[in-house]
């Protein structure tokens, strides 16, 4: 998943290079990519393209989109010019609009607490049982039509935070949720070895499962007021750094108020920083 520029190819050729060329990552020959390090700016959009978006979207170093609402061209038209394309799959939640899955979910597939499933009202959306190899199965059934076959660079994996927010409390359902999350990782690096993966929260889980895997955390709601009066976000940050350096990941946070100062407050601990709309399918 990390990747390492052999320099020493370089070298024997005797071509005078940058050190910018040294960091570049060649993922096709028409399409020079960008390594996590380099990236500055991103967006996340989740409405449909427009050419003019589409344009938009080449200016930037990386978006994240729901490829369900894009053409294989389309993607690639966003990568022309070395921006990274990543593709939305909701891990944790199975979303009602999305027939693709809805359609083939059983019973098993959702997470039931009490005998009662959980329900978001906000999202329209269920909590999913991770650890059902069906559930597994559908989810890499759209990694291939959705991610893989359109030729995303990466995979941004949405609301893993979910097992640590409903399952902290249960340490038993905490683990096997964990253990799953991390082995249904596994499964489709291994299957789609150069694809980039990004996971949103789930920072206990990221401790103690997720960390080896993964090119970019993401922390939504990053507001600079709220994090430096709250121990506990003050100890996330320093926890984060401890593990970015060791696993070499990059962290994404993204904030919808307190706009320069967010920035900062990012800027300092070296995270990549987005400020930006709370609605998503606005650009």
């Amino acid at each position: 998943m990390k990747y390492f520029v052999v320099f020493g190819i370089l070298l024997l050729l005797s071509i005078p290079v940058s050190l910018k060329i040294y960091q570049v990552i060649f993922s096709s020959a028409e399409n020079p990519g960008k390594k996590p390090s380099q990236i500055d700016t991103y967006k996340i959009y989740y409405d449909s393209p427009t050419p003019e978006l589409i344009r938009k979207m080449q200016k930037l170093d990386m978006v994240i989109i729901e490829p369900h609402h894009y053409s294989e061209e389309e993607i690639q038209r966003i990568k022309e010019h070395g921006t990274i394309v990543f593709g939305y799959l909701n891990v944790m939640e199975i979303d009602n609009w999305n027939d693709s899955v809805r359609n083939e979910v059983n019973s098993n597939d959702y997470f039931y607490r009490n005998g009662e499933k959980i329900y978001y009202p906000k999202w329209d959306s269920y909590l999913a049982d991770i650890s059902s190899e069906h559930y597994q199965n559908l989810l890499l059934r759209e990694i291939e039509t959705e991610i893989s076959a359109k030729k995303t660079d990466g995979i941004f994996l949405d609301t893993v935070g979910n097992i640590d927010n409903e399952h902290l409390q249960s340490p038993a359902v905490l683990q096997e949720q964990q253990t799953a999350i991390t082995s249904f990782i596994k499964s489709f690096h291994e299957r789609y070895p150069d694809l980039l993966i990004a996971q949103n929260w789930g920072f206990h889980t990221l401790k103690n499962h997720t960390a080896p895997y993964v090119d970019f955390i993401m922390w939504e709601s990053f507001h600079f007021s709220s994090l430096t009066n709250d121990q506990w976000s003050l100890d996330q940050i320093k926890m984060l750094n401890e593990l970015k350096e060791q696993h070499e990941f990059e962290v994404l946070t993204v904030s919808f108020e307190e706009g320069r100062k967010s920035r900062e407050l990012a800027d300092r601990n070296g995270y990549i920083h987005l400020h930006t709309s709370e609605d998503y399918l606005k650009w």
